[in-house]
């Protein structure tokens, strides 16, 4: 059975807020959460299904608050990790306030939300974005991966733990995607990021993709994936052996959009 509910972290922009219309769409009630309140409220403004909780995921309170506003929702619910947050910058110079922010994001507020939100979870399902980025460290953005690569641990582990319940547990992976944060780090000097040039060419050879068309990958596998399918599979929207089931028209942007 597919989720009447649903929990977004990250939803005010970005591919949380293009998942949180396309789920309303469904007539899931949405709970999106965020740092900027105009911004959720102008994605809450999209359907009445929509429901904005202002507030810092790296909160622990806010966590806890998050978890039971789902609980109040109707069964089955979903939890979807949409918040992150990348860090640029050399390791020998890096901060430890922005090393540790890395982690509080990517890393322990996906862990807690997801322990707090468990028993309201039954039959339900929890969606992790993944990253090439975990496996390929990118100059001038190690902390983002080495952040990348434990919240793959993370996510392995709950499926390891919750694989004899009825929740599941899986990530994807959308490649790059045309956000407010990837075009924030695009524009980082050479000198702190160089791995920069390295998302260029992704962006020149044609491979960046809107937030609609991961917001209906990501809502295919929430609502549609059978329940064992979608716990079972590491999902990339770069294969194309699913592509005829949820991708109508083409996956990447043309380079004229991206200007």
């Amino acid at each position: 059975m597919p989720p009447r509910s649903i929990l977004i972290t990250g939803g005010g922009t970005g591919i949380g807020a293009a998942i949180a219309t396309e789920c309303a769409s469904r007539e899931c009630a949405v709970l999106i959460t965020g740092r900027q309140s105009t911004a959720l409220d102008a994605v809450a403004e999209r359907s009445s299904h929509i429901t904005p909780i202002a507030g810092d995921v790296t909160n622990a309170s806010h966590r806890t608050s998050l978890a039971e506003a789902l609980a109040s929702l109707p069964a089955p619910r979903a939890l979807f990790h949409a918040a992150g947050f990348f860090q640029t910058g050399l390791l020998n110079t890096l901060s430890h306030e922005d090393w540790q922010r890395s982690f509080d994001t990517n890393v322990t507020a996906r862990w807690d939300l997801t322990r707090q939100a468990l028993p309201a979870l039954s039959g339900g399902r929890i969606l992790f974005v993944g990253s090439d980025a975990g496996r390929n460290p990118r100059h001038g953005a190690a902390a983002y991966s080495i952040a990348q690569s434990a919240s793959e641990t993370l996510r392995r582990s709950f499926q390891t733990e919750l694989a004899q319940t009825d929740i599941a547990v899986t990530d994807f992976k959308p490649g790059l995607v045309d956000t407010p944060m990837v075009r924030g780090f695009l524009k980082s000097p050479d000198k702190t990021f160089p791995g920069r040039r390295d998302y260029l060419g992704y962006i020149e050879r044609g491979e960046l993709t809107a937030p609609q068309t991961v917001a209906k990958f990501a809502t295919w596998l929430l609502c549609d994936v059978e329940h064992e399918r979608f716990r079972m599979t590491e999902w990339d929207i770069r294969d194309d052996t699913h592509h005829h089931e949820w991708l109508n028209g083409p996956l990447f942007l043309s380079i004229d959009a991206t200007r």
